[in-house]
């Protein structure tokens, strides 16, 4: 069987694609050589496993659902804009969370874990939640995107995130094409006092 693409994620609501969206568009006209992710495709990565076997995705989605706890819905606060590695050298164009809350730190390392122990290898660096806005192709323009950069007024952004998706993600010529192999909600399972 073919081997699919794929990784785990949180996706953001509309309303919050709505107005990251507004943001690349703002970014985009500095005009940098930047490879800007379509709104939809806008996401906040909790494990990459590049490509699996098809065979294999029933068990990543087991996993997952064993990883994806009775819990609240986590809230997080958009309201960084940044880049990797410095703004002296940017790579990729983020949005960071105001915080990150300690319920996402676990989901995360309970994913990992659920994973490793199915024969994944384990994540080498730490953790860093973020929304990829664009990755930057070339240094023409660095300039103008990095003064956008620091002239964008990012106004918070709330939202609440309730479920995991194991994410199918297939290269076209138009860009990256993803589709959600499983949605995964944590938060039905709880039941108020």
């Amino acid at each position: 069987m073919k081997a699919v693409r794929t990784f785990v994620c949180l996706q953001l609501p509309a309303f919050a694609r709505d107005r990251l969206a507004s943001t690349r568009q703002r970014l985009r006209e500095s005009g940098a050589p930047v490879s800007w992710v379509k709104p939809h495709n806008i996401h906040l990565t909790l494990k990459f496993l590049g490509s699996v076997p098809a065979e294999r995705l029933q068990d990543v989605v087991g996993a997952v659902q064993r990883s994806a706890v009775p819990a609240p819905p986590i809230p997080l606060e958009l309201a960084v804009l940044g880049c990797f590695p410095d703004k002296r050298a940017p790579r990729v164009v983020w949005v960071g969370l105001k915080q990150v809350p300690q319920e996402l730190r676990n989901l995360q390392k309970r994913i990992e874990r659920e994973l490793v122990a199915i024969g994944f290898p384990a994540e080498s660096r730490p953790f860093s939640p973020h929304f990829t806005l664009g990755r930057v192709r070339s240094s023409q323009n660095i300039g103008e995107l990095v003064a956008a950069m620091r002239a964008e007024r990012l106004e918070p952004l709330l939202f609440e995130a309730g479920e995991v998706v194991v994410m199918a993600s297939r290269l076209h010529a138009s860009g990256a094409l993803y589709t959600p192999i499983a949605r995964i909600p944590w938060s039905s399972a709880v039941s108020e006092p």
